[in-house]
């Protein structure tokens, strides 16, 4: 993949790559059977032309699904996806709020797993990486990215809950002491 400008300042500034990755495009595979097996079906009752029907959708999937690409840098997250129309979202890594990985069993046999992001980002409140290799590395790997940056730019997140005020203040969560 060729180094954009933009990609070269950010790596002037200090900004490093940690990982490029794409979509598994493993993930693809029980696609690619039902389509043989439908392709076969329709070969068998109604010749070449519907029967080539599922096979060029099984490619159209596959072809959507590698095009998504995801990189981690030490600053943010950037996706990469479309098939006509390509789209770039940028999160920055000190938003992101939680982690969490998926891997159901069709997954889980063929070595893969999703990735969840939970953000303070508007434009992108939940991401979804995946299906992708090694999701708890991937995983690992973006936490630690994650709390690094947040510690860089000094980020602080404070819950506050109302919840059991009562109990802790000695008056009600409703008024003021005084």
């Amino acid at each position: 993949m060729a180094e954009t400008t933009q990609d070269a300042a950010a790596g002037a500034a200090g900004e490093t790559v940690i990982w490029k990755i794409r979509t598994a495009l493993r993930a693809s595979f029980y696609v690619w059977v039902i389509a043989i097996v439908l392709a076969v079906l329709l070969g068998m009752i109604g010749g070449p032309v519907p029967a080539a029907a599922p096979v060029i959708l099984a490619v159209v999937w596959t072809a959507w699904r590698w095009l998504t690409s995801y990189e981690l840098t030490s600053e943010r997250l950037i996706i990469r996806s479309g098939l006509l129309v390509r789209k770039r979202e940028e999160i920055e890594l000190f938003r992101v709020r939680d982690f969490s990985l998926s891997r159901p069993l069709q997954w889980l046999v063929l070595g893969l797993g999703t990735i969840g992001l939970t953000t303070r980002d508007q434009s992108a409140p939940n991401i979804l990486i995946g299906p992708i290799a090694m999701p708890e590395t991937r995983l690992d790997e973006l936490r630690r990215a994650t709390v690094a940056r947040q510690n860089r730019v000094r980020f602080r997140e404070v819950e506050v809950s109302s919840a059991g005020d009562e109990h802790h203040g000695g008056h009600d969560a409703g008024s003021l002491p005084g």
